[in-house]
């Protein structure tokens, strides 16, 4: 029988171990996530625990699914999950960073005496912990609000729905649950003007403005349809009007948005980028307009001023008189 030499014998177990190394980093992903749905799934039990008579929880658990809480994030890690969450509460301008020790004692007022969770939270890195107390904090507030439909709802939302959810408030849950990640992405881009418009003018009717076209293009590019105060743009108008419906509040053209892109643009080139900026230029360009339009016409420009200028007139007046 023929010995196999050192180069046969050692091969197989050092494929064995490459192809190890190869699968650990996906395999701790979803060892990660998976641990993550289950200190949800906790936080929520307790939550409606908390909430409600012990033999009502007990009936409503029964209910409860078995399956997985984040299903589409399973393939993914920790640290991409909290980047897309922070992306999404950074256009929202609500990105926190609180301290590790502020986001241990929040994890542990969430699992009480769990040691066993606390060393694994303990080994995660800052935003992981971050995006862990984020979900479990939120997953609280809907099992309080919505007891018994907290988990099928979680489902729904996934990370991204959790996350609008904390920076917009628990009144966009269902909503976005029904709409999928398209409702989350009309928040992203617009806001709460947005929103509004998107609850009240789009929603009502989706049929005729699917039917038409419009409502992917309004889905692809959302503040096209609505100015930062939440009006209804002269393009969402136009495209209105092909799916048969009329806008009422529009604005009557486009001027007022175009200037308002504009100024916003040239406040940002200088890195001024505010809802009160844009409106203080705006009334800039507006006062500016109006001095412009007297000299055009041949009034004093001092007219414009007296309002302003009376009371000190009249100051000096009894000055003049003492």
């Amino acid at each position: 029988m023929r010995v196999p030499t050192s180069r046969w014998v050692w091969s197989g177990p050092i494929s064995l171990g490459l192809l190890t190394l190869a699968l650990l980093p996906s395999e701790a992903r979803a060892g990660k996530v998976a641990w993550l749905d289950d200190v949800v799934r906790q936080v929520v039990r307790d939550a409606e625990r908390e909430g409600q008579a012990v033999g009502r929880v007990a009936e409503r658990s029964a209910g409860h699914s078995a399956g997985r809480l984040f299903v589409r994030e399973a393939d993914e890690g920790l640290e991409s999950l909290a980047k897309r969450s922070d992306d999404l509460a950074r256009a929202a301008r609500r990105v926190e960073q609180p301290s590790e020790a502020l986001l241990e004692r929040k994890f542990g007022r969430l699992l009480r005496d769990e040691p066993e969770a606390m060393r694994t939270f303990g080994a995660l890195a800052p935003a992981e912990k971050r995006l862990v107390v984020e979900m479990g904090e939120t997953a609280q507030l809907l099992a309080r609000r919505h007891p018994g439909q907290a988990e099928e709802l979680v489902r729904k939302l996934g990370v991204e729905g959790m996350t609008a959810v904390r920076v917009y408030g628990d009144d966009v849950a269902e909503v976005v649950a029904k709409e999928g990640p398209e409702a989350v992405g009309v928040l992203r881009k617009t806001g709460r003007g947005g929103w509004a418009f998107f609850n009240e003018k789009v929603l009502p009717n989706k049929k005729k403005l699917a039917a038409a076209g419009v409502l992917a293009l309004f889905l692809a590019d959302p503040d096209k349809f609505v100015d930062t105060a939440g009006v209804a743009t002269q393009y969402a108008v136009e495209q209105f009007s092909k799916a048969g419906l009329r806008l009422a509040g529009a604005v009557g053209d486009g001027a007022g948005r175009g200037l308002e892109s504009a100024i916003g643009e040239a406040l940002a080139a200088r890195g001024i980028d505010s809802a009160i900026a844009r409106k203080a230029g705006i009334g800039l360009a507006g006062a500016g307009a109006v001095l412009a339009a007297m000299a055009l016409i041949g009034l004093p420009i001092g007219w414009a001023f007296r309002p302003f200028t009376w009371p000190l007139r009249r100051a000096f007046a009894r000055r003049k008189l003492a």
